[in-house]
This record gives C-alpha cells, sequence and structure tokens, in this order.
C-alpha cells in the first residue's frame, strides 16, 4: 500500500520544511481532504487581509494580479479541482504563489527514500502535522 505526501511551499524551493506543511499518510481520501483544507484555509486567511474595494475586471484595477479577494477565488477553484480528482491520483497546481501537492510516494519514505516501514534505527513518524 503506498504512501501519499501532500503539501505546499514557494515554488522552487526543496520541499523541506518544519512538517507543519505536509501530510504523510496510507490513506489516500485522507490526504486529499486534507490538502483540500490547507486550501481553503488559505482561501480564508487570504481575502482576511483585503481592504473592501470593487474587483470586477482581471487584473484588478485597485490591487492588480496581487488582489487577495482573486488569489482567494484562484484558491478555492484548486480546492474544487482536487475534490473531483479520482482515488489514488497525483495532483499538483502552482496557486497563489504557492506549489501544491499531493503525491504518490509508493513505499519509499519522503524524507530518506528507504522502504517503508523501516527496519530499524530512527526515522520520523508516518504521519506529520
Amino acid at each position: 500500500m503506498p504512501l501519499y505526501a501532500t503539501g505546499h511551499n514557494r515554488p522552487g524551493y526543496l520541499p523541506d520544511d518544519d512538517g507543519t506543511s505536509r501530510l504523510i499518510t496510507r490513506d489516500w481520501q485522507r490526504a486529499r481532504d486534507s490538502l483540500i483544507d490547507d486550501l481553503r484555509d488559505a482561501a480564508e486567511a487570504t481575502q482576511t487581509w483585503a481592504d473592501p474595494h470593487d474587483c470586477d475586471d482581471i487584473p484588478c484595477p485597485t490591487c492588480g494580479d496581487d488582489c487577495p479577494d482573486n488569489l482567494a477565488a484562484d484558491l478555492r477553484m484548486a480546492a474544487d479541482e482536487l475534490g473531483a480528482l479520482q482515488p489514488d491520483s497525483p495532483w499538483q497546481a502552482t496557486v497563489a504563489g504557492q506549489a501544491w501537492w499531493l503525491r504518490d510516494l509508493g513505499d519509499r519514505c519522503p524524507d530518506c527514500g528507504y522502504p517503508w516501514p523501516p527496519q530499524a534505527g530512527p526515522h520520523p513518524p508516518a504521519t506529520s502535522r
């Protein structure tokens, strides 16, 4: 049974992080649902710092390409796209300045590349968050 990993970071950066922006699990649906929640949370957080403004055009006449309303809409659209994904499918997108992914890792640990579960020695937990 494969491992699935989700996460996000700035495009072009290695996916190394402190473990708070990723999930590793054998349950594809849990991975997908977790990433959908992360995308929706990011949309809400992005939109909450926006000052009210008229944003009927693209690019936004007030904020340009960095319009929080438009970025939040893009994040919600990515969450909807991810929700319609067929089971066990990988997914990736660059949305609102972040690379987001759901990957099939096979049976390899994402941190060291060795087969999972480990036979001996220290190893990160199967699920981080």
